[in-house]
């Protein structure tokens, strides 16, 4: 009996690599090995998962557009998953090779989530550790030109800063609604305001909630495949350095994974709340997103 259709979501890395340092990321903390998945492992990985008709998230603790083999990929998935819904969060903070969102867009991608926090080009180095905000824009324009004349283009849709995160951060003074009129007049979309969060043990914006049982053993995240570039399947996205592998997709399927013993000693831990093993638990707020 395979344990596939349980999840509503796969979520595979393609690359961990990135050339930002916003503050609000752990990058500084990042140790594990970096790279990009090789085509034949991403393949590897569809034929693991099997039929899937759920969202298909190709992104993970790195820029996605750094991948130039993510047409690629995207268009694999189209092949062999139609029905699947196919994500990529990224900054847009990196220069497109000539026709890269155009191939993404006959690829078949279906979602462009981009994270832009800052809307000046200070408040934007000062959040995103980079002096990028002026390509941002000009990627933006370029996907704007693509969808006049595509009506196939995958839909954009900005997360922004919230007036708390704003404030946290300290770059209240951030003119969102000007960057964001700008932004919806060439046809972009804004998600609701994104908060701070922990990323498990990354950092300490939030009090974690001692009572509430972690949403990979109960609620949303149970039902999350978590894929990191080099096939280990990790509980969740705030796992950044890959601390809590429950196998590796290379030499496991899914059913002998979700059968192991490091994933039942992660399930005991967390219902006994016994997270002495686990110490990137020990700091999570336990959020669903």
């Amino acid at each position: 009996m395979t344990c596939v259709p349980h999840f509503q979501q796969v979520r595979i890395e393609n690359t961990n690599r990135c050339g930002f340092a916003c503050v609000m990321c752990p990058r500084d903390k990042h140790t594990r090995t970096q790279g990009i998945m090789p085509m034949e492992d991403f393949e590897l990985v569809l034929n693991r998962i099997g039929s899937f008709e759920g969202e298909m998230h190709l992104h993970g603790f790195g820029e996605s557009l750094l991948d130039k083999t993510l047409p690629e990929k995207v268009a694999l998935v189209t092949k062999k998953m139609p029905k699947a819904l196919k994500v990529i969060f990224t900054t847009l903070g990196v220069p497109p090779k000539e026709d890269y969102f155009s191939a993404l867009a006959h690829a078949g991608l279906d979602h462009i989530f981009v994270s832009c926090y800052g809307y000046t080009i200070e408040s934007y180095k000062q959040i995103h550790g980079r002096d990028a905000f002026a390509l941002v824009k000009k990627n933006l324009e370029i996907l704007s030109e693509i969808k006049k004349g595509n009506n196939d283009l995958p839909k954009v849709e900005i997360i922004p800063s919230s007036d708390q995160m704003l404030l946290t951060l300290g770059s209240q003074n951030n003119p969102r609604a000007e960057f964001q009129t700008w932004a919806e007049s060439l046809g972009m979309t804004f998600f609701k305001d994104r908060k701070l969060h922990n990323y498990g043990d990354g950092r300490q914006y939030n009090t974690p909630k001692e009572e509430r049982l972690c949403p990979v053993i109960k609620e949303k995240r149970k039902a999350i495949l978590q894929i990191t570039w080099n096939l280990d399947v990790i509980p969740c996205c705030y796992d950044y350095n890959a601390t809590i592998p429950f196998g590796n997709l290379r030499t496991q399927s899914l059913e002998e994974i979700f059968s192991s013993m490091a994933y039942f000693r992660f399930v005991h831990a967390h219902t006994t709340n016994q997270l002495a093993d686990y110490p990137i638990c020990q700091n999570c707020e336990k959020d669903i997103y």
